[in-house]
């Protein structure tokens, strides 16, 4: 019997214009209904996957920050991995190397060591990312300063200072123009040992600790609530998937899923815009698997 679902949002959950489909909601609810617990599994911050759980009305665990941090359905954190505040200049040293604006996830906020401009050009290219029906150069632009990690954005003018802090750091993440300049970047990054090094679209990167991925940090979970391995179902679609994929045999890739998921999937489901989500709980409360 399955008692724990967990899916992801970008590309999996959340299908056109940014929105979660009714369709999708409405499958969480009734599995819910039926004893099973659902969890949110992304890279995102809580503070940006937590729009969507008022917005839906829905109450459940999140996987966050690619697995830095396991929050309960009050948001409260239950499990945690950071990064080392002693790998960080090593960190933006090779990802500096690339000219990207790069994003650093903590637990009091958002921090750079970019410019307000180089972060904005940034900001622009996740925003084309995330809304590729954008074309109107002045209305991406003000859709890049809109964003909440703009306007909330803290400038680090001393490095040796901001390590000083008294604050966790979860992930770097950047988005780039090109596939190429991610994939050189992925290789310098995956020299260094004790990373995980993802992505959650083609042309970004996220970098986290060794054990701060989403399939480690929902397994350790699942065993506190005394649920098995074979008893959770996990839906995803791109890099940052990857450890719930091998974690948990019973997995389902969307069908727009980058190739490296849909191999080890168990299941394929439909795309996220066709509520590929939806589909997938309904063969699991139809006791298809």
């Amino acid at each position: 019997m399955i008692k724990l679902i967990a899916a992801d949002m970008d590309g999996t959950l959340i299908g056109k214009n940014h929105e979660i489909p009714k369709e999708n909601i409405e499958a969480i609810k009734a599995a819910q209904k039926n004893g099973i617990k659902f969890a949110i599994a992304t890279g995102r911050a809580y503070s940006d996957v937590e729009p969507f759980l008022q917005k839906y009305d829905l109450q459940c665990d999140c996987v966050v920050l690619n697995g830095a941090e396991y929050r309960d359905v009050n948001g409260d954190i239950v499990e945690h991995t950071y990064i080392e505040k002693s790998r960080v200049v090593e960190i933006l040293d090779i990802m500096k190397s690339k000219h990207i604006s790069i994003e650093i996830y903590t637990d009091d906020g958002f921090y750079t060591t970019n410019t307000q401009e180089e972060t904005l050009e940034g900001m622009i290219k996740r925003s084309l990312t995330f809304h590729p029906e954008l074309k109107d150069e002045e209305e991406i632009i003000k859709f890049a300063k809109n964003n909440p990690h703009f306007k909330s954005m803290q400038y680090i003018t001393d490095i040796n200072e901001f390590i000083k802090k008294d604050n966790k750091i979860a992930k770097f993440i950047s988005f780039a123009q090109s596939e190429e300049i991610i994939n050189e970047l992925r290789k310098k990054m995956e020299a260094l040992k004790g990373l995980a090094v993802s992505g959650s679209f083609s042309n970004n990167i996220e970098v986290n600790h060794m054990d701060a991925e989403k399939g480690k940090i929902l397994a350790k979970v699942a065993e506190k609530l005394n649920i098995r391995k074979d008893e959770v179902v996990v839906l995803g679609d791109g890099l940052n998937d990857y450890s719930m994929f091998t974690e948990f045999e019973n997995s389902f890739a969307m069908d727009n899923a980058v190739n490296e998921i849909k191999e080890v999937a168990k299941y394929i489901t439909d795309t996220n815009v066709n509520f590929g989500v939806a589909k997938a709980i309904h063969r699991i409360l139809n006791g298809e698997l």
